[in-house]
This record gives C-alpha cells, sequence and structure tokens, in this order.
C-alpha cells in the first residue's frame, strides 16, 4: 500500500498538464531519478531573460566571492523610495530573495566586478553566459543575458545535485533561501521572475525518495512571476 502511495505521488506530474490559462505557456519539468525530462508548451528552447531568477546565480557568486559573509549579513538600503514598500528598507540575502529585492542584487552585482561576474556565470553555464550589458541591469528586461525554460530546469537540476562550480556551502545556502516550505514529507523551492511580459517560476520539489526540478514560463497580458508561481503551484499540488 505505502508502494502504491508513492507511486501515486509522482505520477500528477507526468499525467495532467498545466493550466495556462489566457497565457502563452511553457513547463520544463525534469525528474531527477529517472532522468525523464517532460515538457509542456512550445518554448522550451527559446531563450529570453531570466529576470529575477537570475538571483539565485547571483547569490552564490556572491557568496564564494566574499561580498558578504553569509545570507544574513544586512546591506544597508540606500535611502532611495521605489515603488515595493518592502524593498525600502535594510536587506539581507535572505529577506532580499524573498521579495525579490532588485537594489539589493544590483549592489552585490557592483561588488562582484564585471570581470569577474562574466567569467563566473560563463563557468556555471548560464543561458548564453553573457553579461555584457551593464552590470546592474543585464540579466533585466532587455538586458544581454538570455536562458530558456530547459536551461533553466538545468541549471537547477545542477544546483540540486550540487554539480555547479561552487562551493558546497554556497549552493546549500542557495537552496535554503528559495525554499518555500519544508515539512517531513517534502521540500518545495522556488523563485519568481517577472520583465520584458514575461513570468517565471523555477525551482525543485522533493517528494519521499523523489526529486523533480522545474521551470515555468507564461507570456501575454499580465504575465508576471506571481501569476507564473500560482500556475506551477497549482499543477504541483495535484
Amino acid at each position: 500500500m505505502r508502494a502504491l502511495f508513492m507511486l501515486l505521488m509522482t505520477l500528477p506530474l507526468l499525467a495532467v498538464e498545466p493550466d495556462f490559462g489566457k497565457f502563452d505557456g511553457t513547463a520544463v519539468i525534469i525528474d531527477l531519478n529517472s532522468s525523464t525530462k517532460t515538457v509542456y508548451g512550445t518554448h522550451a528552447d527559446e531563450r529570453v531573460n531570466p529576470c529575477s531568477t537570475f538571483k539565485i546565480l547571483n547569490s552564490m557568486i556572491a557568496l564564494d566571492s566574499g561580498v558578504v559573509r553569509d545570507e544574513n549579513e544586512t546591506i544597508k538600503w540606500d535611502r532611495v523610495v521605489r515603488g515595493y514598500p518592502a524593498w525600502n528598507q535594510d536587506h539581507s540575502m535572505r529577506s532580499a530573495i524573498s521579495v525579490s529585492v532588485v537594489w539589493f542584487y544590483q549592489e552585490m552585482a557592483r561588488c562582484v566586478g564585471a570581470e569577474r561576474m562574466a567569467r563566473i556565470v560563463a563557468q556555471a553555464h548560464y543561458g548564453n553566459g553573457d553579461t555584457s550589458r551593464t552590470l546592474t541591469d543585464f540579466w533585466l528586461g532587455g538586458g544581454s543575458l538570455l536562458i530558456s525554460p530547459y536551461e533553466e530546469a538545468r541549471f537547477l537540476k545542477a544546483l540540486v545535485e550540487e554539480k555547479l562550480p561552487f562551493s558546497k556551502r554556497s549552493m546549500r545556502t542557495a537552496k535554503d533561501i528559495i525554499t518555500l516550505r519544508k515539512d517531513k514529507q517534502s521540500i518545495l523551492a522556488g523563485k519568481t521572475g517577472s520583465c520584458n511580459g514575461i513570468g517565471w517560476f523555477v525551482g525543485f520539489i522533493e517528494r519521499y525518495d523523489d526529486t523533480q526540478v522545474f521551470a515555468f514560463q507564461i507570456r501575454g497580458d499580465g504575465a508576471n512571476g506571481a501569476e507564473a508561481k500560482k500556475i506551477a503551484l497549482e499543477y504541483l499540488k495535484n
């Protein structure tokens, strides 16, 4: 009976398609146990800006570069009032990634420096690896860094398996700060991204001995990371 239950826990990811609603949606899901790749939609290999999903990689780069000691070190707010009230305060990496604080990650990129940033992004094989646009916006809308849903999923697979060119401490910290829910039965981790009419939600889910990484992307009127996350979570809860 337990074996049957565990099998049923993994079947929906393969059997039920995501409901993208009005959006032009794409999802790539890789099962780490079987290496099975499941693809929905038509843009799995098309590169676009990663938007704030790049914060996962940016976090590891900053940690391994010594820009911050750990995920709890605070960077002072620059006193520039921005449109999201949660951004207008001091932040640590842990708090900043949870509300996707752009200025915090721009400051960390400045501290890393253009040359080192370019080298490490290339070493991580992240999308096209192009950081040539200005150091503080190359991953945002209209920036030079581009990545496909399949490449996002492959990057998350390497992160979960701790096969990226970073210290284990940095990879484990990155996984920890994007964790949204954790209990005795499962772990759900993910990061949203929004820019240029694109919405992302990428991450991983562990249930018993089964782990999947995923990259959801939506396009169209009103597309953003929050909507992509909503669609992904509805799919994953099945």
